[in-house]
This record gives C-alpha cells, sequence and structure tokens, in this order.
C-alpha cells in the first residue's frame, strides 16, 4: 500500500506523486497480464495439438470423443480467458489515461499556484531595505498593503485570460 502524502506537502505534489504511484503499480500489472495472456495462447496451442495427436493415434470410440470434447472445453475456457485479458488490456489503457490527465491537472496546479505566488508576492528587489534589527516592531511601517480577494481574483483572471490566449494562438496556428 503507498505511503500516505504528508500532511504539509502541496496538493500538486500529490496528485503528480499518486500519478507516479499508479504509473508504477500499472507497469507491473501489466507485466502479469502479459504473462497470463501468453499462459492461455498455450493452453490454446496445447489442447489442439493433443486433440490432433488422440484423433490421430488411437481409434475411435465413446472415450476418445469424450476426451476429445474435454480437450475443447479447455480450449473454450483459454479462449474466454484470453478475451477477457484483452479486456484487462483495455481497462489498463483507460488508467493510463486517467493517470494522464491527472499529471496535467497537477501541472495545471503547479503553473496557476506558481503564477500566483509571483503575482502576489513581491520580490526582493521591490522591498525597501531595511536594518536587520533594532526596529521596534510597534512603530514599524507595513511593507505592502495586505492582498485583498478582488486583488487575487483580478490576478487568477489575468493566468487565465493569458492561458485562453496562449492556447487560441496554438490552435490557430495548427489549423494552418
Amino acid at each position: 500500500m503507498p505511503e500516505k502524502p504528508p500532511d504539509n506537502q502541496a496538493i500538486p505534489d500529490q496528485l503528480m506523486q499518486i500519478a507516479q504511484e499508479q504509473e508504477g503499480g500499472a507497469e507491473r500489472v501489466l507485466g502479469q497480464i502479459e504473462v497470463v495472456q501468453h499462459s492461455f495462447e498455450e493452453i490454446q496451442s496445447l489442447s489442439k495439438e493433443c486433440q490432433e495427436i488422440l484423433s490421430n493415434l488411437v481409434a475411435p470410440s465413446e472415450e476418445l470423443e469424450v476426451l476429445i470434447a474435454k480437450l475443447e472445453e479447455i480450449g473454450f475456457h483459454a479462449d474466454n480467458g484470453a478475451y477477457n485479458i484483452q479486456g484487462a488490456f483495455d481497462l489498463y489503457q483507460y488508467q493510463d489515461v486517467v493517470r494522464q490527465k491527472l499529471e496535467r491537472v497537477g501541472r495545471s496546479l503547479i503553473e496557476v499556484s506558481q503564477y500566483v505566488l509571483t503575482r502576489l508576492q513581491p520580490t526582493e528587489d521591490h522591498l525597501p531595505k531595511m536594518a536587520p534589527s533594532g526596529r521596534d516592531i510597534l512603530h514599524r511601517e507595513p511593507q505592502m498593503a495586505d492582498v485583498t480577494k478582488a486583488d487575487a481574483d483580478s490576478v487568477v483572471a489575468e493566468f487565465f485570460a493569458k492561458a485562453l490566449k496562449e492556447k487560441a494562438a496554438k490552435k490557430a496556428e495548427g489549423s494552418i
């Protein structure tokens, strides 16, 4: 069972970690499914070979017909197993698509959070030079006004407007 991410780990990082864990687990499952599929194919082949050998070696009898019917039944079950393995491959492909979507969401969240943080947090060159100590905390001047909800909303809206503009430009390039 995968480890629970620490509570202080950022949500985008948690999404990316989960996606990576999913990919590793999916690869192991895929390997096992391929082994099972090969086994079913081998059972099918051996069943057909046994039917042919029995038909050529033994004189026709009721017991021979029963034995051949049982071998055909084994082949039928192997066919059914191989068919279900194909269904498992389809599920694996679906899971892989979901993992890729999860990674894309994680990357988008990281981009949004980095964009918002850079827009809302001042950089060192925007801060006035301050003495490292000796200033009375009760009388100090504020460095920046507190960020209001409207400021944050405008930053997010600006990010999405920029992202949509870039997407439209890429789409226009693709249609040329």
